[in-house]
C-alpha cells in the first residue's frame, strides 16, 4: 500500500470517529476547505510520520525545559496545528476587542462611581459577593484609563461552528508564553507544514504588550522600568512567567526582593534601590498587599496598594480585576453592551442563569441535571460541578446549598464544543478544544495574539480539566497574500526593562552564587568518581598492589571533598558505591544530588539564562537516570562532565559581565578553589611511599584536569622534579592555570569588583599574595603536616570570604510562602 492510500485511509478513518457536533477538520460532507493544507500534510507524513513528529515534539520540550503544574509535568504539544482562516480570524477579533472594551468599562464603574451597582444593571451581590472585589482599590484611578491592559479569553465552538465565550481572564492572564513556544517547537518539527501555510506571527504581539506597559508608567523624563512579580520557580506556570520576562525584558522579582519607600516602589539590594514603575504581577490581587488584604500572604508587598493610590507605581492588571472573572456576569453582557457602547454584544457567552434572581434560581434547580453549575468566586473550594454526573442525592444537596445562598451561584448550559484531530496511538482521534485568545490594550486600540492557545482533552471524555496533562495546539492564523509585518512601526516604544548592572536583589544573587556552586560540584565530583571507577577497575580485588594504596587514597579524598562514603574502608565494594554516590538524588554531596540543585537554581534565574542550557539540564536530567542503571558508569561520568563544561561555556559566552555574571562566577570561584585544596590536602598533604606518591601525584592532577600541563612541564625539566611538589604548586599557586587556587582566586577578585565590594575583594587579594608566594618546596621539606595545615588554612579563610560574601550580599529577607495557585479552567470543568 502506498503512503498515499495509507494518508487517505487514516482520515477516512478519522472521518469515521467523528461522532456529530463540529470537528475542525472535517464536515460530514468531506474535508474542510480551509483545512486542506493540513491534509496534505497528513498524508505526505502518514500515521507514523505524525507519530515521530509526536515524539520529536516531546523530546523538544523536555529538552528546552518547557514545564507545567505542580508537580512539574512535561508540556505536552500535539503536532498537527490547529489552523484558522484570516477572515475568521479577524471577525474573532472584532468580538474580543468590543468585549475587552465592555469589560474595561464595567471595571471602572466598580471601582469608580457605581452607576451599574446603584442602578441594579449589576446585582450587589454579584460584586460585593465575590472575593475579586476589592474595596481598598475603590476609588483608584487607572493610568491613562486603561483600565484592562491585559485580558485573555477562553471560547469554545457549538455545533453549529459558531464561536461561544466560555469564560474570562482579567486577574493575571496565563498562557502566551507557552503559546510562543509552542509555535518556536511546532515550527521546527513540522517545517513544511509551516513553510507551506505562513501562519501570521506572533512577535507583534509581545512588542505591542511592551510598548503598552511602558505607556502605563507614571512618570515622564526617564526610560521605565518594569519588573515581573512571581512566587518563584514552584509556581505551576513559572516557565511561562520566566519566558515573558525573558520576551519583554523584565527581571522576575519575588516580594523580597522589593521594598516601599515613602509610596515608591523599589528593587533592593545591598548595593542600592532602583525605582520601579511597573509591575506586571503573576501574584493574586488578595496577595499582592499584606497590608490592605491578606494579612498572613508573603508573596506581597506591603503597601503596593497606597503606592499605586499615590500614583508611583503601575500594577498590572490592577489589583482588583479578577472581580470581572464571574461568570454571573455573563449572563449581564447582552444588556450591558447596548448601555455602555452603543451597540449589540458581538461574541455570544454561554447560557447562563445567575441564582440570586428568582428565574435565575427556578431554572437552575429545576434543570439541575443538565447543567454545569458554578460558584461565582472561582477562588472558593468548590469547582465547576456538572450535574449530570451528580446521584440524586447528590443533586438534593447541592440545592439545597443553592437556596441556602442563592446570590453565590450560577448555572450555565454545557456547550457541545467542537473537536479537533490529535495524533495518538490509535490514529488520529477528535478530541474536544478550547481556544485561549490573548489581548492587549495599546492607547485606545487592541492587539491580539493572531490564534492564540488551543487546549485540548486528554482523553474521550467532556472535560478540559486542569487535573489532567496539560495537551497543547499551536494555531495558526493563515496570513492572506498581500500581509505584511507592520508592527516594528507601529509598536515603537523602546525597552522596558531592569538594568541589571547596578545591583542584584539578594535572591537572585543567591540563586546565582548556588548555580555556580552546584555546576562545580557536579563537574568536580564527576571527575572525582571517574578516576576512583578507573583505578577500582584495576586494583580493587588486589589489596596489596600500589596501585591499590593509590585507589585507598583516592576513595578517601572523594570522601572527604564530596562528602559521601566511597568505600575507602572496602575497596571491594567501591563500584556499588561510586554508582550511587553518582546516582543517588536524595544522597547530599552525590554529582545527582548537585545537579538537581543545580536545576533548581536555575529555574529561579530564567530570565538571566542563555536559552541553550535547557538542553544541557535535560542531558544531565538523563545522565543521572543512566547513573543507576547503564552498564557503562564511566561513559556516563564522562558524560557529566561534558554536560558540565558544556553548562560553564554556556554561561561564559552568553552573559554580559556584569553583575549578575560576577555573582555566578564567584560561585564558581569559591567552589572550586575549596575543593582543590581540599584534594591536595587529603592526598598529596599525607606522607607516603615514594613509588605511590607519584602514581597519585598524576591521578590529583588528571582530576584537576592538569595532568598534561604537568606531564609538558616535567618532560621540559620546568617544574620540580618531586611530583608531588610540582603538582601541588600547579593546583595552588600557579596564576596560570584556570584550575588553580590562585587563578580562582584572581578572577574571584575581579568578580567582587564587578559586585562592588572592595573591601571584600581586598582580603581575596591578600589570600591570593599568600597563596602564590609561599615556598610549597619548603612546606614539603618541613613535613606534610605543615602540608596539610597550609591547605587547611587556606580553605578556612575561604570558607570565611564565602561567609563574609552571603553576610553582605546573599542574606534575603523573608520566607517565600508555598504556592498553591495554578492555571485554573473556569470553562468545561
Amino acid at each position: 500500500m502506498t503512503v498515499e492510500a495509507t494518508a487517505t485511509s487514516e482520515l477516512a478513518a478519522y472521518r469515521s470517529k467523528v461522532n456529530g457536533g463540529w470537528d475542525e477538520f472535517t464536515a460530514s460532507t468531506g474535508l474542510r476547505p480551509d483545512q486542506e493544507i493540513l491534509a496534505d500534510a497528513v498524508t505526505a507524513l502518514g500515521l507514523q510520520g505524525l507519530r515521530s513528529a509526536r515524539r520529536e515534539l516531546a523530546t523538544l520540550v523536555r529538552d528546552e525545559g518547557i514545564l507545567y503544574g505542580e508537580s512539574g509535568r512535561n508540556w505536552i504539544i500535539d503536532p498537527l496545528p490547529l489552523i484558522l482562516t484570516s477572515a475568521e480570524w479577524q471577525r474573532l477579533e472584532t468580538g474580543l476587542a468590543q468585549r475587552a472594551r465592555l469589560l474595561g468599562l464595567i471595571l471602572a464603574d466598580v471601582y469608580g462611581e457605581q452607576k451599574l451597582l446603584s442602578s441594579g444593571a449589576i446585582p450587589p451581590e454579584i460584586v460585593w459577593g465575590h472575593k475579586g472585589f476589592l474595596h481598598q482599590a475603590c476609588g483608584i484611578a487607572a493610568p491613562r484609563d486603561n483600565w484592562l491592559p491585559l485580558i485573555a479569553t477562553d471560547l469554545g465552538r457549538d455545533p453549529s461552528g459558531a464561536w461561544t465565550v466560555l469564560s474570562d481572564r482579567t486577574e493575571a492572564p496565563e498562557g502566551a508564553g507557552y503559546v510562543m513556544a509552542n509555535r518556536r517547537l511546532t515550527s521546527r518539527v513540522m517545517g513544511d507544514l509551516h513553510h507551506d501555510a505562513r501562519p501570521a506571527r506572533l512577535r507583534s504581539y509581545f512588542a505591542a504588550m511592551r510598548t503598552a506597559l511602558q505607556r502605563l508608567a507614571p512618570r515622564e523624563g526617564h526610560t521605565p522600568r518594569g519588573v515581573l512579580l512571581w512566587q518563584g520557580a514552584s509556581d505551576p506556570t513559572a516557565f511561562e512567567q520566566g519566558f515573558i520576562a525573558t520576551l519583554l525584558g523584565y527581571a522576575l522579582v519575588e516580594a523580597e526582593d522589593l521594598v516601599l519607600r515613602e509610596g515608591q516602589v523599589w528593587i533592593n539590594s545591598p548595593d542600592g534601590r532602583e525605582l520601579v514603575d511597573v509591575i506586571l504581577r503573576r501574584v493574586g490581587s488578595e496577595e499582592s498587599d499584606p497590608l490592605e488584604f491578606r494579612t498572613d500572604s508573603e508573596a506581597g508587598l506591603a503597601g503596593l496598594l497606597e503606592s499605586t493610590r499615590l500614583g508611583n507605581v503601575v500594577t498590572v492588571n490592577p489589583l482588583g480585576s479578577g472581580v470581572l472573572e464571574n461568570p454571573a456576569l455573563m449572563a449581564l453582557l447582552p444588556g450591558l453592551a447596548p448601555q455602555l457602547l452603543g451597540e449589540e454584544l458581538i461574541l455570544p457567552s454561554a447560557p447562563t442563569w445567575w441564582c440570586g434572581d428568582d428565574v435565575g434560581l427556578s431554572h437552575a434547580l429545576t434543570h439541575l441535571d443538565r447543567l454545569l453549575i458554578k460558584p461565582i468566586d472561582r477562588s472558593t473550594a468548590t469547582t465547576t460541578i456538572p450535574g449530570w454526573q451528580l446521584s440524586r442525592a447528590e443533586r438534593d444537596d447541592l440545592a439545597a446549598r443553592i437556596a441556602a445562598e442563592p446570590w453565590a451561584w450560577c448555572a450555565q448550559e454545557a456547550v457541545d464544543l467542537s473537536t479537533a484531530p490529535v495524533v495518538t496511538d490509535a490514529g488520529l482521534t477528535p478530541r474536544r478544544m478550547v481556544l485561549r485568545t490573548f489581548g492587549v490594550q495599546v492607547d485606545r486600540g487592541h492587539e491580539f495574539l493572531p490564534g492564540g492557545l488551543a487546549r485540548v482533552a486528554s482523553g474521550d471524555d467532556f472535560a478540559i480539566s486542569k487535573a489532567a496533562r496539560p495537551l497543547s495546539k499551536d494555531v495558526w492564523v493563515l496570513d492572506p497574500d498581500d500581509a505584511a509585518e507592520t508592527w516594528l512601526a507601529s509598536f515603537d516604544g523602546g525597552a522596558l526593562g531592569i538594568v541589571r548592572t547596578g545591583s542584584v536583589a539578594p535572591r537572585v544573587a543567591d540563586n546565582l552564587v548556588w548555580l555556580g556552586r552546584y555546576a562545580e560540584r557536579a563537574d568536580s565530583g564527576a571527575r572525582i568518581l571517574r578516576r576512583a571507577l578507573d583505578l577500582t577497575h584495576d586494583y580493587g580485588r588486589r589489596p596489596a598492589s600500589r596501585g591499590a594504596q593509590v585507589l585507598t587514597a583516592v576513595l578517601g579524598a572523594g570522601q572527604k571533598v564530596m562528602g559521601v562514603d566511597l568505600g575507602v574502608d572496602d575497596p571491594a565494594t567501591a563500584h556499588r558505591r561510586i554508582r550511587a554516590a553518582a546516582s543517588d538524588v536524595d544522597l547530599k554531596g552525590s554529582v545527582a544530588h548537585a545537579v538537581g540543585r543545580l536545576t533548581a537554581a536555575t529555574h529561579e534565574v530564567p530570565d538571566l539564562m542563555s536559552d541553550d542550557i535547557w538542553q544541557v539540564l535535560s542531558r544531565l536530567d538523563d545522565l543521572v537516570d543512566e547513573a543507576s542503571r547503564r552498564r557503562d558508569l564511566a561513559g556516563v561520568l564522562d558524560g557529566f562532565v561534558d554536560a558540565t563544561l558544556a553548562i560553564a561555556g554556556i554561561n561564559a559566552e552568553s552573559m554580559t559581565r556584569d553583575a549578575t555574571w560576577a555573582f555566578l562566577d564567584t560561585g564558581v570561584r569559591l567552589e572550586r578553589a575549596q575543593r582543590i585544596l581540599s584534594l591536595v590536602e587529603h592526598t598529596l598533604g599525607q606522607e607516603r611511599a615514594a613509588v605511590v606518591e607519584n602514581q597519585l601525584a598524576e591521578a590529583v592532577a588528571e582530576i584537576a584536569e592538569s595532568l598534561i600541563t604537568q606531564r609538558r612541564r616535567a618532560a621540559a625539566g620546568s617544574s620540580p622534579r618531586r611530583p608531588a611538589v610540582a603538582v601541588t604548586h600547579l593546583l595552588v599557586a600557579d596564576r596560570s592555570n584556570p584550575r588553580s587556587v590562585a587563578f580562582q582566586l584572581s578572577r574571584l577578585i575581579d568578580d567582587l569588583e564587578l559586585i562592588g565590594d572592595l573591601p571584600l575583594a581586598a582580603k581575596v587579594a591578600g589570600l591570593a599574595e599568600t597563596c602564590a608566594e609561599t615556598d610549597l618546596a619548603a612546606l614539603f621539606d618541613a613535613g606534610r603536616p605543615r602540608v596539610a595545615e597550609f591547605l587547611a588554612e587556606t580553605r578556612s579563610q575561604l570558607r570565611g570570604i564565602a561567609d563574609d560574601l552571603g553576610r553582605t550580599h546573599l542574606t534575603r529577607s523573608g520566607r517565600r510562602r508555598a504556592v498553591v495557585t495554578g492555571w485554573t479552567n473556569g470553562d468545561q470543568q
